[in-house]
């Protein structure tokens, strides 16, 4: 026997589909709407507790030409911005698919995967607990920074489109909080990379609200002068206040950036979380050193007292260790170097707090 309603609920739900226009196997909404959990919607709709899949338009993909999507969590109006991380690549070896040097895919629930470190939510000691999330995950190997799609040969193409998808987070961000208490972005490993691009941005869309950076665990990135528009085809990102001070693209180099940054935007507080002997830093920043682990962490050591002898807004904390990235770990709760915990640390950093480095 038929179900009348079952069979009526499924038509509805085909006819509401097919009125969504489907371009290049992506659906497009109308100005003004973002496609969350595969309903376009204005953001004046309310969202329930949880996280929620964003699908952004125009030029977002992934690695080998596959949908980008990113993750919203509702909370209070403090804002959380935070760039996953996923490696890189920037030849036909380590580009290649399958890949073990960089992500190469955003997955369907890859947030509701985070169980740890800021990401749990049911901690009593989680600073970070009850604040508004955006999520925004890695899968074009060019730590956010490229806007090319580019062909290395032998079947070997990847959409380096990092930057594409970082601005549609950045402007979901901007459309979702018109007017938040706080905003920090942060990022491990290649996310650290991101949370420094998109800052500026936040910055100037926000000029009378709290806003702070931390890179969590890639302070050797781009350690030697790197043209990033030809390696990546990485577009001019600098805004208008912060081109005086930041690097020329084609001899781009970390160090000069975060200078760049902490000087262009004095009034604002930027920060770096370390471990002194990273093993996943040891792997792509020492190929071909001869002590993998004294080249990082003397490398490490020289960077960032670099940027914070040149710098005045700048701290950084530097822990013992080979471990990767603390934001998403358990060891977020747990680090301690010279009595000074790295919990309480970070959230000072998010709180716009002054805070003496620890090295």
């Amino acid at each position: 026997m038929f179900n009348v309603n079952r069979i009526c609920a499924l038509l509805l739900i085909i006819l509401l589909f097919s009125l969504i226009p489907i371009v290049n196997g992506q659906t497009t909404c109308a100005d003004g709407e973002w496609l969350i959990d595969d309903i376009c919607q204005t953001l004046d709709s309310s969202l329930s507790n949880g996280w929620h899949t964003v699908e952004p338009q125009g030029e977002t993909r992934c690695a080998h030409d596959t949908d980008y999507r990113f993750w919203v969590r509702p909370g209070n109006d403090d804002i959380l911005l935070y760039f996953q991380g996923g490696g890189g690549c920037w030849n036909q070896e380590t580009c290649q698919r399958g890949s073990n040097f960089y992500k190469q895919s955003a997955g369907r629930n890859e947030a509701i995967t985070y169980r740890n470190g800021i990401f749990d939510f049911d901690n009593p000691e989680n600073p970070f607990a009850d604040y508004t999330m955006i999520f925004a995950p890695s899968c074009t190997g060019d730590v956010y920074m490229g806007s090319e799609v580019v062909d290395y040969g032998n079947g070997v193409t990847v959409h380096h489109q990092g930057y594409d998808n970082l601005m549609s987070a950045v402007d979901f961000t901007l459309n979702y909080a018109s007017e938040p208490e706080s905003v920090f972005t942060a990022g491990c490993s290649a996310g650290s990379v991101g949370s420094a691009i998109a800052v500026p941005y936040l910055i100037d869309a926000y000029p009378d609200i709290p806003v702070t950076q931390l890179g969590d665990s890639l302070g050797l990135i781009f350690d030697t002068a790197t043209d990033m528009q030809a390696l990546w085809g990485t577009p001019d990102f600098y805004t208008e206040t912060l081109s005086e001070f930041a690097p020329d693209l084609s001899e781009f180099t970390q160090d000069d950036y975060y200078i760049g940054l902490a000087q262009a935007y004095p009034e604002y507080r930027f920060a770096q979380f370390n471990y002194q002997f990273d093993n996943v830093q040891q792997r792509y920043f020492a190929i071909g050193a001869g002590n993998p682990r004294e080249f990082v962490g003397e490398g490490l050591a020289n960077s960032l007292q670099t940027i914070d002898n040149a710098t005045d807004n700048f701290s950084y904390y530097l822990a013992d260790g080979i471990s990767h990235c603390i934001l998403p770990t358990a060891d977020f709760y747990r680090r301690t170097e010279d009595g000074i915990s790295a919990r309480d640390w970070i959230t000072a950093v998010a709180n716009g707090e002054v805070v003496e480095s620890v090295d």
